[in-house]
């Protein structure tokens, strides 16, 4: 209970991110974010592939060329447009994880970069494809895979356009287990959601916070943060459950995470805010 999957499901065009996908996953992840019934995500996708990148068939009108100011401040907001579209899935309050087969490109690598952790087929490869193609990366490749990756291999794939492979990125971390197939990549990435929906949802969404504020602040900063933060998120209840259920071997009852408020709506859960099993 509580596991959203998310399908890639274009295998013809290698999974390609067209219009409907740039457009569309923001809101759809918003949406999931702000009910709180989802305690974790899995994304995979159909095929040999799990994505080729940016669907060129986007340009088949021509290349954008803002030739003015007025052009150039639109383009602006129109690459803020695409990096929110993996950015939301940084700011969710739940863990996803990508289960990834065959070739993980471009604007593809971007999308599992965002993701929490990755499980992958030994036979996936993944590249910085903007650089082949006269392209600076400007959707996250270049500001998350240093924070994964060591610094060598992201400026080996981001200058050169290198390809990574499976067995290198495991060894790096950037794949946290590979598999054999595809449905093995996919029933690890699922075990690891049904483990988070076995924790404290506060706790969990709390923790994603912590980390990603981390990744970004000072040692000292993030403890500051965190102290403030854990005053906030402090549940009597939650570490009651934990440690009554570990006594008697039993699953605990956790506060729900609770629906984001909305000027005139209900802040409370479907279910009225009663602790609810996993």
């Amino acid at each position: 209970a509580g596991i959203a999957h998310l399908i890639l499901e274009r295998p013809q065009s290698g999974n390609a991110l067209g219009a409907g996908f740039w457009n569309g996953l923001a809101p759809d992840i918003s949406a999931l974010d702000r009910s709180g019934e989802v305690r974790a995500m899995v994304l995979s996708s159909g095929g040999r592939n799990f994505c080729a990148g940016m669907d060129l068939d986007e340009f088949a009108g021509g290349i954008p060329e803002p030739d003015s100011p007025g052009a150039r401040e639109s383009f602006y907001h129109l690459a803020l447009s695409l990096q929110e579209t993996f950015s939301c899935l940084e700011r969710a309050r739940f863990p996803v994880f990508a289960a990834i087969q065959g070739a993980c490109l471009g604007a593809g690598l971007e999308l599992a970069a965002a993701c929490d952790l990755r499980y992958a087929t030994r036979d996936s490869y993944f590249r910085i494809e903007e650089i082949n193609t006269g392209i600076m990366a400007d959707v996250g490749a270049l500001q998350r895979l240093p924070k994964i990756l060591p610094e060598p291999v992201v400026k080996e794939m981001a200058f050169l356009g290198e390809t990574l492979h499976a067995d290198e990125a495991a060894q790096h971390g950037f794949v946290t287990r590979l598999a054999d197939t595809p449905d093995a990549a996919i029933k690890l990435a699922m075990a690891a959601a049904d483990q988070v929906c076995r924790k404290a949802p506060v706790a969990i969404a709390g923790t994603k916070a912590a980390l990603r504020w981390a990744r970004d602040h000072s040692v000292a900063d993030s403890l500051e943060w965190s102290a403030r933060t854990q005053s906030a998120l402090w549940s009597t209840h939650d570490i009651s459950a934990a440690l009554r259920a570990r006594k008697a071997r039993t699953a605990p009852l956790f506060e729900p995470l609770l629906a984001k408020p909305v000027l005139g709506g209900s802040t409370s859960s479907p279910g009225g805010g009663d602790p609810q099993p996993d």
